[in-house]
């Protein structure tokens, strides 16, 4: 039962707190005030997921999440507090605590369908009628599955429906083993000669097989081919493109061209050019050597000539001082001569060094180059693509061919099996009548299960139907309902059954709140139920009849506590006054009052 329910932020309320009494409350209020809102978050607040409702579009305007909390008493007397949030983006989350100890929403919702004594899906569809009374009343319940378990025939259903299906595979191996035994009943000359020409299509498959064979090995050797011409040719691109680069180079080397020379030709050339290179070389090391004891002469004459008492660097005598002044000036000459003959020669040499290992190097590159020996065309290959399909389709075509020569080879096998004894003409006929036992057994089976199962329903579902039928009879005097096992009603009139959509509006809604009020107290612990503005849209006399119905109907204790939102006050006042367990609840702008 229902204790508090707490909405903040939901729809039309910003925060609103009712605590719920036993019987029946009719929640009254002017359209547009909320009616719908509370029902929903309660809804919401219990079942969650189950209840079909979107907390999101829930959301009040100008605000970001919503809450929603419940405390319910739980028919074992437990406590279970709910709390829940809804946020315009992002996940709603949940907390659940019994009896003050936190639970997980697995937890808390098993102990709830244990003690509510079913599945919370069908039990959000059974306490609820939301929408308003017309709207939904429009569709069916589909209590069918619920009630299959809760009259306790679900696993004898599931027999039936087991021995059913094991009679018609029965019946199809009957028929298997039946049109087999045909066969082998058939002549055994005309067995024979079907025998004779397989082992001819056979003899022919097998000589065809290695024909095809062949012709695979064929496009795969072609296959094969066109890669090789294709890697010549990448090889002759490869060296033709190397040998241009390094052609261009070493005519920018040598100041010379090479467009008709060959590979030997033009090495002969850069090996002559090396040669002369290093001739040059040594030449300038030599001259470099001469001019660096000239330059050591000259500096060791200066020395000499430096003292007071100098003497002449070549005759060895006594210089006066105007001949030492004219001696230094000719040999600093030719110290001088000597240093920068020296650093040309190094810059010469060093240049005709770096000359030198540049043809060293295109010498070296050009011996490495890897002419093709094949000169190919990439123009003349074959078609790669047209190669690779052509083996393919010899492969499909041998797989091909190999599975049709496995399958008459497979049915050559059959046929002299079924002609190598009577025996197993025989063996075959036995497992035929055994397939007709089989089938018939589970026929049989089948049958007694449905009657069972049948009987069953027809026995516990009547209770029901009847008071469905005298609810209706008292209320509109004639043309009563029935009420089936799959929870479906119709109309009967003159020993025929109407469908659902031949019934009013009015009648259908009544019929909705009478259904869920029976199969509830029948079938379930639901001590609650809540409908949502089911007298509007009926005539003054069916809404007075439905509005006692409602007030009266906690009376027997299932359930408990009925919740019932309406506009109709006057009708609602008029109950509580009559009805000890009746009460009502106005709501003005969302304000909560009891009166």
């Amino acid at each position: 039962m229902i204790r508090t329910l707490s909405l903040r932020n939901w729809r039309s309320y910003e925060d609103l707190n009712l605590q719920l009494q036993p019987g029946t409350t009719f929640v009254v209020a002017p359209n547009g005030v909320g009616k719908t809102s509370l029902v929903y978050g309660l809804a919401w607040a219990v079942f969650g997921d189950h209840s079909g409702i979107d907390p999101k579009n829930s959301v009040r305007a100008g605000t970001t999440t919503a809450e929603v909390d419940v405390e319910l008493d739980l028919p074992d007397d437990r406590r279970l507090v709910v709390r829940r949030t809804a946020k315009r983006r992002g996940t709603p989350t949940a907390s659940y605590e019994i009896d003050g100890q936190r639970r997980t929403e697995a937890f808390a919702n098993s102990e709830l369908a244990e003690a509510l004594g079913i599945e919370l899906p069908i039990a959000s569809r059974l306490a609820m009628m939301l929408g308003g009374g017309n709207e939904a009343a429009q569709a069916f319940l589909k209590l069918e599955g619920h009630l299959h378990q809760a009259f306790g025939v679900a696993h004898l259903l599931h027999a039936t429906e087991t021995a059913e299906s094991f009679a018609k595979d029965a019946a199809k191996r009957r028929a298997a083993v039946r049109s087999t035994t045909k066969r082998r009943m058939d002549n055994r000359a005309a067995i024979e000669r079907e025998i004779a020409d397989l082992e001819t299509e056979v003899s022919r498959l097998i000589d065809r097989a290695a024909e095809l064979e062949h012709l695979r090995d064929a496009a795969a050797a072609q296959t094969a081919s066109v890669a090789r011409h294709l890697a010549l040719a990448d090889q002759r691109e490869r060296y033709l493109q190397q040998r241009s680069q390094l052609l261009g180079a070493i005519e920018g080397l040598l100041g010379r061209t090479f467009s008709r020379d060959t590979d030997h030709s033009i090495a002969a050339s850069l090996r002559q050019e090396l040669q002369t290179s290093q001739g040059t070389v040594g030449e300038m090391t030599e001259r470099a050597i001469h001019a660096r004891s000239t330059a050591a002469a000259a500096d060791q004459a200066l020395q000499l000539l430096d003292a007071e008492d100098a003497i002449c660097p070549t005759c060895m005598r006594p210089l006066a001082r105007h001949e030492r002044f004219s001696a230094v000036s000719v040999h600093q000459a030719h110290q001088r001569d000597a240093r920068a003959e020296i650093q040309r020669l190094d810059e010469e040499r060093n240049a005709r060094q770096a000359h030198l290992q540049a043809v060293s190097r295109m010498l070296a590159q050009l011996e490495a180059l890897q002419p093709s020996d094949t000169d190919v065309a990439r123009l003349d290959l074959p078609n790669p693509d047209a190669a690779e399909a052509l083996y393919q389709q010899a492969v499909a075509d041998l797989d091909e061919h190999n599975r049709r020569l496995g399958a008459a080879q497979s049915d050559l096998a059959s046929l002299k099996a079924r002609i190598a004894s009577d025996d197993e003409i025989r063996a075959q006929d036995e497992v035929l009548r055994a397939a007709y036992r089989r089938e018939a057994a589970a026929l049989a089976s089948a049958k007694a299960l449905r009657y069972a199962a049948d009987h069953i329903i027809d026995t516990r579902i009547e209770p029901l139907a009847n008071e469905l039928r005298e609810r209706w009879k008292h209320l509109f005097t004639a043309n009563g309902l029935t009420f089936s096992s799959d929870g479906s009603i119709a109309r009967l009139r003159d020993g025929q059954e109407l469908p659902w959509n031949t019934l009013s509006g009015g009648e259908r809604t009544w019929a909705r709140i009478v259904t869920h009020l029976i199969v509830m107290g029948a079938t379930t612990s639901l001590p609650f139920a809540w409908f949502d503005e089911p007298l509007e849209h009926l005539d003054p006399r069916l809404r007075h009849a439905v509005a006692a119905t409602l007030a009266t109907a906690t009376a027997g204790g299932s359930p408990r506590q009925l919740l019932v939102t309406t506009y109709e006050h006057a009708i609602a006042k008029q109950l509580a006054d009559a009805v000890d367990d009746a009460s009502v609840i106005s709501l003005r702008e969302s304000v909560a009052s009891i009166s």
